[in-house]
């Protein structure tokens, strides 16, 4: 699985790639995909937040759900 810094990175190569587009269909095509990795890329971030907030509280011997 990829971190979400690389989908961040590919997000921004569909930007770019938007940015150089004269079709405006496909440039709008590419802004939403890369809007996608970038919600892809924060729902990781999330992802790894909880993770790491669960396992602390398992650590702490809290096992009551949140």
């Amino acid at each position: 699985m990829l971190r979400s810094e690389e989908y961040r990175e590919i997000a921004e190569q569909y930007r770019e790639r938007a940015k150089n587009e004269n079709s405006t269909r496909l440039a709008n095509v590419l802004l939403s995909v890369s809007n996608a990795y970038l919600v892809l890329a924060s729902q990781l971030d999330l992802l790894t937040l909880v993770e790491r907030q669960e396992s602390a509280r398992a650590a702490s011997g809290d096992t009551s759900k949140a």
